[in-house]
């Protein structure tokens, strides 16, 4: 049996159109999210995502299109694969013009957890009920990718900052 990386998505703070940072309770009771702050259970690891650790395990060139550098969030449904390539229903974002930003952070948890930092922007994503997510490569080859059945319901009123733990 292959044991791939496990990891979940979470929201750690939602910040308002002004600024201010929001408490979890409050983006609740506004609606922006619909439940536990928590987007569980484990996301699915993809074959194209192992491929990529093992490049940049050997330090292949250019290290930056093997690693984790930006994410993708949209409106599919269908469960995670392992053979997925791409999002089902990528939501472009205009702050990056594109279907994929920049991750905002990287840091080490313990020895075997990395934690995965980004936000989605005001002006990003509105309209939209996001229920998929996923982390690209510096080239945008999908990672990881994350399905719930529970979105985040996104408008302009507010900015998430997520992140993404996945344990090796």
């Amino acid at each position: 049996m292959i044991r791939r990386p496990t990891g979940w998505v979470e929201i750690d703070k939602i910040t308002d159109g002004f600024g201010r940072e929001v408490s979890k309770e409050k983006a609740l009771k506004y609606g922006w999210i619909s439940i536990d702050p928590k987007i569980g259970p484990s996301n699915l690891f993809v074959d194209q995502g192992r491929q990529l650790m093992a490049y940049a395990f050997g330090f292949r060139s250019p290290i930056e299109n093997y690693t984790c550098q930006r994410f993708g969030v949209g409106t599919g449904t269908t469960a995670a694969r392992v053979t997925d390539v791409a999002l089902e229903a990528p939501v472009e974002l205009v702050s990056s013009q594109a279907t994929t930003a920049s991750i905002t952070s990287v840091d080490f948890l313990t020895a075997f957890v990395m934690r995965i930092g980004f936000s989605i922007a005001l002006g990003d994503a509105n309209g939209y009920l996001l229920t998929e997510f996923g982390l690209f490569s510096g080239n945008n080859t999908l990672l990881a990718r994350k399905v719930r059945g529970v979105g985040i319901n996104k408008t302009s009123d507010f900015s998430p900052t997520l992140t993404w733990r996945i344990r090796f």
